[in-house]
């Protein structure tokens, strides 16, 4: 009982006690933030995995073979549209 009523006359008990909740407080928050950061990189990382996916589905080359090319120009195929000649 006596220290409870040393802790209403002593601001600087009161204080201590005000830092540890500040302190527990804070600690509380960056685990959070730690943690929100983290789920955060791990969404950013799979939107980007499904974006280069997507990317590579996208498939603009064409096939090319050299017997159809035109008789004044036979390295037709050499254009850097062609992706592969058969």
């Amino acid at each position: 009982m006596s220290r409870l009523f040393d802790l209403r006359r002593r601001p600087s008990a009161r204080r201590g006690i005000l830092s540890f909740e500040w302190i527990l407080l804070i600690s509380l928050l960056v685990i959070g933030i730690i943690g929100g950061l983290a789920a955060v990189r791990n969404a950013l990382l799979s939107e980007l995995n499904d974006l280069s996916q997507a990317v590579e589905a996208i498939n603009v080359c064409g096939t090319c073979d050299p017997a159809s090319c035109p008789p004044g120009n036979p390295d037709c195929c050499d254009d850097p549209w062609w992706c592969s000649t058969p």
